[in-house]
């Protein structure tokens, strides 16, 4: 197996790590009673516990949730390096670094969460994406920003920290102090963001005390590097919890709608990761009330949200972040750490039916902790529906034994060390290296695991080193999601007593069920919001399309050309760049457009068996896969049963060739997309003839797959 390229190395924090000023470091001790003692700043702390700093004392009973002024700032001069377990949201973890007394890089999870602390902070810079009125942040920005005088601070989005460090060098690693704030999301976004894991990568380039990971809900790492990192607890006495109204439905967007016709004057946020669904929402109020409305999303989101989208929060006469309308809906890039200073009822939307929309409870831990105004949250109602009998079916046949974390590391590592072992056996013997490759492709297959209504997710990847490793932020991701399917959201009760645990610092006021009809104006609203949605979808694809077209006309129409295009897309325009640069080395590329185009909302299944017949099309007409297929196949006029075709393909084809079994059923699919095939009745079973070849009639060959190419599995989708 492959092993870490890090060393586990646990450094405590000291007095001196977190505090610059002796005086208060005295004061420190007097507080606690400990000014006899010999303590010196190197004594180790491992939490803040009962530390009543600076000149007012540390009042117990004080809760951040309702408007405490408490902060970190009076307790410590910068932050402590390791897991930072702040508890509660919203205690100036980011200002303290921001304004510490040495060089810090800040990593954030969203653009829209950097530049609103870059806003705050005007000497700190922004390296990112452009967003609002500032556009992407250079090389030269950078470099120009370094140039300048005092404590460098950047605050940077995810995705670009590559970037930033190899801009500052190889000195970065022993200069910045790194900081990676809201680090759960990290965990929560990995699989639809998998760049972000690289992320921890270059957290533990940094020496053990010039990094922290900081987070008020702190979820378990599957990472061991992690597990192992030093923990650092800031343990605030809260004696107000936060009191909940917990709504179970089986219709929220009715369920939406009658909770903000309750509120008919006050403002009012609402949490919901689904820009469909909002618009279902606002789609059922009166008109007067949807002119109130605005939709807080990302920019890649402006079009479905239409005239109600609002780019950012408004800022008030003192600079800060305050609500654009009285009834504000939020998509999770606004819900997971921009500070909100202004009053609200909270009504937070977990909704079991889309992985991207059901919400953990430290998720809507965070969405509370937005609010940075005393008493800013008036009212919390969670409004949430539970999983079917049938997705709980789903996660019950999952074969698994002990902790589910673990059993997912297990079957990665069983992997990475067939691999390894495949590399090792191989060594720089060329013939065994191909056989290998072909082992390889099959194994890492094996990789994935399946999470309810989405695609495979990956239990491997390569790190900034390219070496296979354990994608540890998808099974954490993996990990949550098992536990709110199968232990949270299977019913009312259920989620009223994860609510009640202590940990989430709850007080359930109501908890009721509601049922509501689905009448027909809400159902047009949805049929109306659903074409319109295609509709915008169509045209970003159209604009792809074209894009690729100029390209193509330009002479620039590569890889990188493509990255960039795939980048900037939402998960659709993504998807249609994948498909047409898998395919785009053998077709036409106007031809292939086409084809992409018609099969656009379709299934899975039918890109992949369009594939499949683009790539045998493509083989050289005497690659030994062709011609093994046309020799098994060549009575054209033979009724073949699914059982004779999952024979021939099995036993004389797939295992030799791809190394993979399969069903019947993606037998006759592969059969189907090789050759044009009739399905007619014979003794009462279905039967199928071979009655042509090149089945979707592909034309005007581009690059051929040559006869050596034996690496099949890489190129099929079976």
């Amino acid at each position: 197996m492959n092993k870490s390229i890090y060393k586990t190395v646990v450094v405590e924090n000291t007095f001196a790590d977190v505090i610059d000023d002796y005086e208060k470091f005295a004061r420190v001790l007097i507080s606690l009673g400990l000014e006899d003692t010999n303590i010196t700043p190197s004594g180790v702390i491992k939490d803040l516990s009962g530390f009543p700093l600076g000149e007012e004392p540390f009042i117990k009973g004080s809760n951040l949730f309702t408007g405490s002024k408490l902060m970190l700032s009076k307790y410590i001069d910068k932050m402590p390096h390791g897991i930072i377990d702040k508890k509660i949201p919203g205690i100036g973890a980011t200002t303290l670094e921001i304004n510490s007394g040495r060089n810090s890089i800040i990593v954030l999870p969203t653009k829209a969460l950097a530049y609103s602390k870059h806003k705050q902070h005007s000497h700190t810079l922004y390296v990112g994406s452009s967003i609002d009125r500032l556009k992407r942040t250079s090389s030269s920005d950078i470099r120009n920003y370094l140039n300048k005088t005092g404590n460098k601070k950047f605050l940077v989005v995810a995705d670009s920290l590559g970037r930033l460090l190899d801009t500052i060098g190889e000195q970065v690693y022993e200069d910045y102090f790194l900081m990676v704030d809201e680090i759960d999301v990290l965990q929560s976004d990995n699989n639809y963001r998998p760049q972000l894991e690289d992320i921890v990568d270059y957290y533990l380039k940094f020496s053990p005390k010039n990094r922290c990971m900081v987070s008020a809900t702190v979820r378990e790492f599957s990472n061991p590097m992690l597990r192992s990192e030093c923990k650092f607890n800031v343990t605030w006495i809260c004696d107000e919890p936060r009191k909940v109204r917990l709504l179970h439905t089986d219709n929220l967007i009715k369920a939406v709608v009658e909770e903000i016709n309750k509120c008919p004057k006050s403002k009012i946020f609402i949490a919901y990761n689904s820009i469909l669904s909002i618009r279902n929402i606002i789609a059922g109020l009166d008109e007067g009330t949807r002119k109130d409305c605005a939709i807080l999303c990302s920019d890649a989101s402006i079009k479905e949200a239409g005239e109600y989208y609002s780019p950012l929060l408004e800022v008030d006469e003192l600079g800060k972040n305050v609500l654009p309308n009285r009834i504000n809906f939020a998509t999770c890039c606004y819900y997971t750490g921009i500070d909100i200073f202004d009053s609200y009822h909270l009504i937070t939307v977990s909704d079991v039916n889309q992985s991207h929309t059901v919400l953990s409870m430290e998720k809507m831990v965070q969405i509370c902790g937005r609010s940075r105004m005393p008493s800013g949250v008036l009212s919390e109602t969670v409004i949430y529906n539970t999983v079917s009998k049938e997705a709980l079916n789903k996660v019950a046949k999952r074969k698994m034994v002990g902790n589910y974390s673990d059993w997912l590391i297990s079957k990665a590592e069983k992997v990475l060390n067939l691999i390894d072992a495949a590399d090792k056996i191989s060594g720089n013997d060329d013939d065994l290296k191909d056989l290998f490759d072909l082992v390889k492709a099959a194994i890492k297959d094996k990789a994935r695991q399946y999470s309810i209504g989405e695609a495979p997710i990956e239990l491997i990847r390569r790190n900034i080193v390219g070496t296979y490793v354990p994608a540890y932020l998808n099974i954490d991701y993996l990990n949550e999601k098992q536990d709110l399917y199968k232990h949270i959201y299977t019913s009312k009760g259920q989620v009223e007593m994860v609510f009640a645990q202590d940990k989430y610092h709850c007080q359930v006021v109501d908890s009721i069920s509601v049922l509501y009809e689905r009448t027909e104006k809400q159902v047009n609203n949805e049929r109306v919001n659903k074409v319109r949605l295609d509709g915008l979808r169509d045209e970003d694809l159209k604009e792809t399309i074209e894009t690729i077209k100029e390209l193509e006309s330009a002479g620039r129409l590569t890889d990188k050309a493509l990255k960039g295009c795939r980048r900037q897309g939402k998960s659709y325009i993504r998807t249609f760049i994948d498909r047409f640069t898998m395919l785009n080395d053998y077709l036409d590329t106007s031809f292939l457009l086409i084809k992409l185009w018609e099969i656009r909302n379709m299934n899975n299944k039918a890109f992949k068996n369009f594939n499949n017949a683009v790539v045998y099309w493509a083989l050289v007409d005497n690659h030994p896969f062709k011609q093994s297929f046309n020799e098994a196949f060549k009575d054209r006029s033979k009724l073949y049963s699914s059982d004779e075709i999952l024979s021939l393909i099995v036993s004389m084809i797939v295992k030799y060739h791809v190394h993979k079994s399969i069903t019947r059923h993606k037998a006759i699919n592969l059969l189907k997309a090789f050759y044009e095939v009739k399905r007619t009745k014979f003794g009462g079973l279905n039967k199928y003839q071979i009655i042509g070849e090149n089945p979707y009639h592909l034309q005007e060959h581009k690059d051929r797959i040559p006869y050596i190419e034996n690496n099949l599995l890489t190129l099929f989708n079976i």
